[in-house]
């Protein structure tokens, strides 16, 4: 065996056209076109054309080509297909595939907007065709093209600082929308000793490992690594290949692909206007070793890009690269922690089909539960001390495990101040209120206008400030008795809430209703009731509660709540908690199995029952054995279905701690933002308020207080998937 590096030429998507006008519209749901032209269907695919695009939907095609797979009816010879686009003759770019009767092709050149792709058969079929008459069937189906550099559903882009042609991409030039004319493509390698290293010109290394993929083939641990730019994030391909060796094609497989995919997803949360320095990493011995390609971008990470929408966006773009490059894989498993999570089932849910299954570590459900959590830990800190709160007290109002849980709580209450930007922005750019109020503002509410809007009075986003409107923090700790009818009310006193600049404010806040309805009817608060419906999602957790750690273990219920409230079930769910360390890594290990035997066996369901609803195929496609339950620290694998109860094991193992919100009467689904509310009444406290105490009370809460009973203001159900701005 003789390794040799040489250059590879990779399709040139095309990146330098832009769109003449963009017109922006509120929300415009659903598709434009369908993915799938099946005319006269009814009379079955042997008499039909059936055309589907396999490197995405029809209406979401970018950078100028789309791969296109044709079913050839029975009463028609494949040789007498002829398929044009655009009134172009593109019959010569399909080639058979399988039976003969199945043809694929990619197509290219495609115009900016829509494009007709037109299927018909020359001459005279062997019988009575579907579409046109005499025996000549045909098929068409429009594809709407984007720009490679976006948007395709996100809306206008906001300021962007490029970095693919500095350290460490050095991807060469970029134009005006951060982009590169070329893909770059350089090799690694798995050493003996168990790390990567640059795999050099010549013969094979003498450390050069071998791994064996799922599919029980034994290769060169070699790894390619492509990178360029889409949808102005730089992005990651990897694969096990060996150089010298034909690329894998939608017609050329490889040895070293066990023909899944996995994309991965980086966590913390940060407004950087950046196109950032880090992917969510597709150098991954996990994956790799097992044969698994892996593919990432810098906009899905969050610390660089803390906007679901646009990480959404650039996963559809660059599975539609992978496919169109590499051709189309079984199935496409996320894969992340923390907010990697959290990206993963919010884009499953608002935009299902990008990813087949969710695999999550010590996730969150959403960014602005996570985020009011934040705010509310601030409040507290700070109005505490004043209400003479022992640290075990503050504690017990905040409900968490640890006084430190609320410090890492508050990392994310910072995505919300406009004027905390990053050190790459100048000073001179950035948002001042006094010396520069146009400046760039980096808020969440800026940084995701185009989902929530402007406010025409500021030229601001329209912020969901946390609403701290008749929440009685601590409420639970006073019934308990923890904390006084004194230390409650002083402590109520205190909460105040925040500007649109966030800053604090001795008064309650109110959110905006315009903008919480949009976070709802768009899915940014994540209800599970779009696309999670039906996605399987295995989700672990590593148990670190007791530490301060804030990827406490309540959010695996809260996941739990939504989901049954939703769907009135949860069978595309399961949590398993475990220590952590080497317990931890396993876990993780044994999802990614299990989520490869889910899915292959919801594909074979699929494929022999085609009728079947999702939500049904991916109930009966569940692997026996594949449950909720714990790792105990002794190792014992403990089964058990996800509850709140106590005196679970795995709840002695690993108690359940709660959230502010929570602790002041809310639901544990941690869903209502702003609460609607009912009069204050003495007589619904256990507690005995003085008169003087009294009338404090009803100064703090003047509308009344939180009736948890009732669903939150403005709190609607996702209003479609494939939401466009």
């Amino acid at each position: 065996m003789h390794f040799r590096r040489f250059e590879e030429r990779t399709r040139q998507r095309s990146s330098r056209v832009a769109l003449a006008a963009f017109v922006v519209a509120a929300l415009v749901a659903g598709p434009t076109a369908p993915a799938i032209a099946t005319p006269g269907a009814r009379h079955g695919t042997d008499r039909t054309f059936a055309v589907e695009v396999l490197s995405g939907r029809a209406d979401t095609i970018s950078g100028g080509d789309a791969l296109v797979r044709v079913r050839v009816p029975r009463n028609v010879s494949p040789h007498r297909v002829k398929i044009r686009v655009g009134g172009r003759d593109v019959t010569a770019t399909f080639h058979p595939r399988g039976d003969k009767r199945t043809l694929l092709g990619l197509v290219d050149g495609l115009a900016l907007g829509r494009n007709l792709l037109e299927i018909r058969a020359n001459g005279h079929g062997h019988g009575h065709g579907h579409g046109h008459g005499h025996g000549r069937p045909r098929a068409a189906l429009t594809l709407v093209n984007h720009p490679a550099e976006g948007p395709v559903f996100s809306g206008p882009h906001i300021p962007l600082f490029c970095t693919a042609s500095g350290n460490p991409w050095q991807l060469g030039p970029v134009d005006e929308n951060c982009h590169v004319a070329q893909p770059q493509v350089t090799y690694q390698y798995r050493t003996t000793a168990g790390g990567f290293a640059t795999l050099p010109d010549g013969p094979p290394p003498g450390d050069l490992a071998t791994t064996t993929t799922t599919d029980g083939r034994a290769v060169p641990y070699v790894v390619r690594i492509e990178r360029g730019t889409i949808n102005r994030a730089v992005y990651e391909i990897a694969l096990l290949h060996e150089p010298g060796t034909a690329v894998p094609d939608p017609w050329t497989a490889t040895s070293g692909w066990n023909d899944r995919l996995v994309y991965t997803f980086g966590g913390a949360c940060g407004i950087g206007h950046t196109q950032a320095t880090s992917t969510g990493g597709v150098l991954n011995d996990t994956l790799l070793s097992r044969g698994y390609a892996v593919a990432s971008a810098t906009f899905n990470v969050f610390a660089n890009n803390c906007n679901d929408v646009t990480s959404a966006e650039t996963a559809m773009m660059v599975k539609e690269h992978f496919v169109e490059a590499y051709g189309a894989p079984d199935f496409t498993m996320g894969w992340g922690g923390s907010a990697g999570t959290m990206q993963q089932l919010l884009i499953a849910n608002a935009y299902p089909g990008i990813l087949d299954g969710v695999i999550g570590q010590i996730g969150y459900p959403d960014e602005r539960s996570v985020t009011l959590t934040g705010h509310e830990c601030r409040f507290i800190s700070q109005a505490a001390t004043a209400a003479g709160l022992s640290t075990a007290q503050r504690t017990a109002v905040t409900g968490f495990a640890s006084p430190n849980t609320c410090f890492g709580y508050q990392f994310f209450d910072s995505v919300d101040w406009p004027a905390t930007c990053p050190n790459h922005i100048p000073a001179a750019l950035r948002y001042h209120p006094d010396s520069n109020p146009g400046g760039i503002r980096c808020a969440m509410a800026d940084f995701v206008s185009n989902v929530y809007g402007v406010d025409p009075a500021t030229g601001a986003g329209r912020p969901i400030i946390p609403d701290t409107v008749g929440v009685q923090y601590g409420l639970r700790t006073l019934e308990a008795g923890v904390i006084s009818p004194e230390q409650f009310v002083t402590l109520n006193e205190g909460i105040g809430g925040l500007d649109v600049d966030g800053n604090r404010t001795p008064e309650r806040t109110s959110a905006n209703v315009g903008a919480i309805r949009t976070a709802y009817a768009t899915g940014r608060i994540n209800q599970f009731d779009g696309g999670l419906r039906w996605t399987p999602v295995i989700e672990t957790r590593n148990y670190t509660d007791p530490t301060g750690d804030f990827h406490d273990r309540f959010r695996s219920w809260t996941m739990r709540e939504r989901l049954l409230k939703a769907n009135r079930r949860a069978d595309n769910h399961v949590s398993i908690t475990s220590p952590s360390g080497a317990a931890a890594a396993a876990t993780q290990v044994r999802a990614l199995a299990d989520m490869d035997a889910w899915l292959t066996a919801r594909a074979e369901l699929a494929a022999a029952r085609p009728h079947l609803p999702a939500v049904e195929l991916t109930r009966r496609s569940r692997p026996a054995g594949l449950a909720d339950g714990c790792v105990a620290p002794s190792g014992e694998q403990i089964v058990e279905r996800l509850t709140l109860d106590p005196t679970a094991r795995c709840n002695q193992l690993f108690p359940y701690h709660r959230n502010p919100r929570v602790v002041a009467g809310g639901p544990t689904s941690s869903d209502v933002v702003k609460c609607k509310v009912r009069r204050l009444d003495r007589s619904r406290y256990d507690a005995t308020f003085t008169d003087e105490q009294w009338q404090r009370l009803r100064a703090v809460f003047p509308a009344g207080v939180c009736d948890w009973s009732r669903p939150g203001v403005a709190q609607v159900p996702l209003a479609d998937t494939w939401i466009r701005f």
